[in-house]
């Protein structure tokens, strides 16, 4: 049986292999012996031969784990004989060990690499983790919190969704961190205000406004700032994208309702009151047109940013400057 997990939500895809991993210490050998975990990046292939064509030792099968191996291995030829392995030898053994391949990508960027990509990515059991967009993050923050033993109220799991993004390593830490102050395990929106830290600072949501503004000094300045501060220019990305998208429903909304209040934008995108009232505040600042516009820019970004050799910092100074 071949496994291929991969995504760029490395929280998700790491829970299910350690879901995989329990299974078979469950059901196939609890001693250990018999699952094998290889790092990708200096793997050989007689190695990965070695290891895959290895008898279980007093159990049904072996689960061997290849972390990386597209992403990081530098050789050339060692996702090419891999394949070869599959498509010949392998499909005769297919049932005799688990090979799992975990991949924290959505897609490789060399060409030469598409081949092993490509071949794992028709298996019956390949999945992909792609990030939580806004409108699931809420949903994930009440099923792990249920989980977990406790309760939260929608209001606050939208508004921790809004403070932390789609990081779910930090959202669950931020989780556990409520749960552990919440005596009676029933989070709210007053917790999360008093004990969640925004992902970013102010700085990015003055970024929005000294934008919608057309200040570009001081939206350069605070560009500058994130940097110096060593934000990540996806998580930066994927912030301004939520910002701008939420004042991009806004305005949509304001077509039918000039007056749409914040109780009703609240409900209407299903976000925080604090957020609805911060965001009708910067949406007077941009027509709708602006934000279309603004919006397809942050897109090609992230495209530019994940198919391109282009630097992130470059890209968004032209947009500043474009805005």
């Amino acid at each position: 049986m071949i496994i291929f997990l991969f995504g760029e939500d490395t929280y998700r895809s790491s829970q299910k292999l350690e879901e995989l991993k329990a299974k078979f210490n469950r059901e196939v050998d609890s001693s250990g012996m018999n699952l094998v975990s290889l790092d990708g990046a200096k793997l050989k292939f007689e190695e990965f031969n070695q290891q895959v064509k290895a008898s279980p030792f007093l159990a049904r099968k072996r689960m061997v784990i290849i972390k990386n191996l597209i992403s990081e291995n530098k050789s050339k030829e060692i996702q090419k004989e891999i394949v070869e392995l599959l498509n010949e030898e392998w499909k005769n053994n297919k049932d005799d060990n688990i090979i799992i391949f975990w991949e924290n990508i959505s897609a490789p960027r060399s060409a030469s690499k598409d081949a092993l990509w490509k071949r794992l990515a028709k298996e019956k059991y390949a999945q992909e983790f792609e990030p939580l967009k806004p409108n699931q993050i809420s949903a994930w923050a009440e099923k792990e919190i249920k989980e977990r033993g406790g309760k939260i109220d929608r209001a606050a799991a939208n508004l921790i969704g809004a403070l932390v993004g789609n990081d779910l390593w930090q959202l669950s830490n931020e989780l556990e961190k409520l749960l552990n102050y919440s005596s009676a395990k029933n989070i709210t929106s007053k917790d999360v205000e008093n004990l969640v830290k925004a992902k970013f600072d102010d700085n990015v949501f003055n970024l929005v406004d000294a934008l919608g503004n057309k200040n570009k000094k001081l939206a350069l300045k605070l560009m500058s700032d994130q940097f110096s501060l060593g934000s990540n220019e996806l998580e930066l990305l994927g912030m301004l994208i939520w910002q701008f998208r939420i004042l991009l429903l806004i305005k949509d909304q304001q077509r039918g309702k000039p007056n749409l209040s914040q109780a009703e934008a609240a409900k209407k995108l299903g976000i925080h009151p604090f957020v609805a009232l911060k965001s009708l505040e910067r949406a007077r600042n941009f027509t709708l047109e602006q934000l279309k516009n603004i919006y397809s820019q942050l897109l090609n970004i992230d495209l530019k940013i994940k198919t391109s050799a282009t630097k992130p910092r470059l890209l968004f100074d032209l947009l500043i400057a474009q805005i």
